[in-house]
C-alpha cells in the first residue's frame, strides 16, 4: 500500500516552489517583459499607422480638390475660348454680310442702270421697230 512520507513530500514541495522561483525570474519574467514590449510597439506602430492613414486621407482630399479646382479652370478655360471663337465667327459672319450687302447693292445699281439703259435703248428704237412691224404688215 501507499505510504505517506512527510519529509519527501515537503522536499518535493520545497522543489516545486524553488522550481516556481527560479522558471518566474529566469523564464517567465523575461517572455512576460519581452509580450510587455512587444505590444507596447504593436501600439506605437499603430498609432503611427493611423496618423500615417490620416495623412493619406488628408493628401487624397487635397488631390482630389486640386483635380477638381484644374477640371473647373480647363472647363471655364474652354468656355472662354468658346466664347471667343464663337464671337470672332459672327464678326466674320457680319462682315462677309455686310460685303454681300454692298456687292448686292452695287448690283442693283447696276441692274437698274441697265434697265434704264435698255428702257431707253427700246424707247429710242420704238419708232424704228413700229415701221418695221408696218411694212411687214403692209408688205404682206
Amino acid at each position: 500500500m501507499i505510504d505517506f512520507d512527510p519529509i519527501l513530500m515537503g522536499g518535493f514541495f520545497a522543489l516545486f516552489i524553488f522550481l516556481l522561483v527560479f522558471l518566474n525570474v529566469t523564464l517567465f519574467k523575461p517572455i512576460l517583459n519581452h509580450i510587455d514590449a512587444r505590444k507596447d510597439r504593436l501600439q506605437k506602430d499603430q498609432g503611427g499607422a493611423d496618423e500615417d492613414g490620416a495623412e493619406a486621407a488628408r493628401l487624397l482630399a487635397q488631390a482630389q480638390e486640386v483635380v477638381l479646382s484644374a477640371k473647373q479652370e480647363a472647363h471655364r478655360i474652354k468656355e472662354e475660348a468658346l466664347t471667343k471663337a464663337k464671337l470672332k465667327a459672327e464678326e466674320r459672319l457680319n462682315a462677309e454680310r455686310e460685303k454681300i450687302a454692298k456687292e448686292l447693292s452695287k448690283f442693283e445699281i447696276a441692274l437698274k442702270t441697265d434697265e434704264a439703259n435698255l428702257n431707253s435703248a427700246l424707247l429710242g428704237e420704238a419708232p424704228l421697230f413700229k415701221e418695221r412691224i408696218k411694212s411687214k404688215f403692209i408688205a404682206a
